[in-house]
């Protein structure tokens, strides 16, 4: 063999197929001629370059060529443009069909990939097998720099112990899809990986290979865009421009502390496509709701999310990536300190005159937790005050006083709460002590 010819290794007659190791790299970088391996999970996971794998009879695994240059500084890169190209994507389409031979194009993410994955016609002549792989677009990116990964073994397609196909796949390359994986293993191998406008836009790509030639860089393609849990084959990255949504809201004026409230946000413009409304003050979501299909939508707010004082609320709408530009309106609201009741309890409504009298006092106040009452209990006998204790978080809102020794004839006992920065000051009703 010359010192300039490219060198394959060839693997043995098997029946078994093998699954695939799945990448996070992009496979136009470097592709290596290594056996791939899954773990029973069915993870994708990492690797550092990218295999072909045979996985039928006859099969084989092959070194790829180099990818060679920086994509974006390619004569053919031009930046932040909805069509970035790619020269090896060639203009043969991909489609996908079920076990009969029924072309696919829409299903659930969480379900499997359909059955066969199948390029229009020829990548390139006298290849036998074919791979699948999964590229995420990224607006702004080369094509050819898109990050991949392997979603099928490599399957011959042509002569002996090619993976048998339904009939409309005869003479055309083709990969079986089977094997559990599905577009929901793909959105979260690229999560995080950022795809701009392109958000939820995803290319597959059908590469062919033979054992004298190596595999291809280039390939057949189709894209797809996911929403929600469903996917739909789709002409490419950008398949409409996102329409103009503007936000409307109503919200109570005020609202005591503890007490929720409600707001209400229209959405006009957004149609049926989705996304979610969220009720901010200032960076704090304090809550968020799904958008109806009618595009209005009551989004209730806990009463402890705000403190009392006048407050600013943004009613954000998110938009869809790709459906649907976001919008917001902006409201109002004042909080009131929450209305406090303060109550008392005397251990013993008559003592002698050497007895300390004793009483129990509480304060509460609706959808306010117990550790929320800070600050004292001051104890009145008639107008004078003849007791003052700190009440703490840790009390729960709740003291057993023991008050002075007290003069002999009939008094009348008190307490009041003197509040703090989220509940009102609140005096108990008097109670009858009678001191022998």
């Amino acid at each position: 063999m010359g010192a300039g010819a490219r060198r394959f290794r060839l693997v043995p007659r098997r029946r078994v197929r093998r699954r695939p190791r799945f990448l996070t790299r992009p496979v136009d970088h470097r592709l290596r001629g290594e056996e791939m391996k899954i773990s029973k999970q069915k993870r994708w996971g990492a690797a550092v370059g990218l295999a072909l794998v045979a996985s039928t009879v006859g099969g084989l695994a092959v070194a790829a060529p180099e990818f060679s240059g920086d994509p974006t500084s390619l004569a053919w890169y031009t930046g932040d443009e909805a069509t970035i190209d790619d020269p090896s994507r060639t203009a043969v389409g991909l489609q996908l069909y079920d076990a009969s031979g029924v072309e696919v194009t829409s299903g659930s993410v969480t379900a499997a990939l359909p059955a066969f994955a199948a390029a229009g016609g020829t990548v390139r002549a006298n290849d036998t097998h074919a791979s699948l792989f999964v590229h995420a677009a990224q607006s702004g990116t080369a094509a050819g720099a898109w990050p991949g990964v392997q979603a099928t073994g490599t399957d011959r397609f042509t002569g002996e112990g090619a993976v048998t196909a339904p009939a409309p796949l005869a003479g055309r390359p083709y990969v079986h899809t089977a094997g559990g994986y599905t577009l929901a293993d793909a959105v979260a191998a690229f999560d995080g990986a950022g795809q701009g406008s392109f958000s939820g836009v995803y290319e597959l790509r059908l590469r062919t290979s033979s054992a004298t030639k190596g595999v291809t860089d280039s390939y057949a393609s189709a894209y797809v865009k996911v929403t929600g849990d469903q996917w739909a084959v789709v002409s490419g990255p950008e398949t409409s421009t996102p329409a103009v949504t503007q936000t409307a809201a109503t919200a109570p004026g005020s609202s005591y502390y503890g007490k929720a409230f409600t707001v209400t946000a229209t959405v006009t413009g957004a149609g049926s496509s989705g996304g979610t409304v969220a009720v901010k003050y200032g960076s704090t979501v304090l809550a968020s709701k799904a958008l109806d299909a009618d595009g209005v939508i009551a989004i209730p707010v806990s009463g402890l999310k705000l403190a009392p004082g006048v407050r600013a609320l943004t009613i954000a709408y998110g938009g869809v990536a790709g459906q649907t530009e976001p919008s917001q309106a902006t409201r109002s609201i004042t909080i009131v300190k929450a209305k406090s009741a303060t109550v008392g309890k005397l251990a013993a409504t008559t003592i002698s005159r050497t007895s300390y009298p004793k009483i129990t006092a509480r304060v509460t106040a609706t959808g306010v937790p117990a550790a929320t009452f800070t600050g004292t209990f001051t104890v009145y006998d008639g107008s004078r005050a003849v007791k003052k204790v700190t009440l703490t978080a840790a009390n729960l809102g709740k003291l057993t006083i023991t008050l002075p020794k007290l003069a002999r004839g009939t008094h009348y006992i008190s307490v009041v709460y003197s509040g703090n920065s989220k509940v009102a000051k609140s005096t108990s009703p008097k109670y009858k002590l009678v001191v022998r």
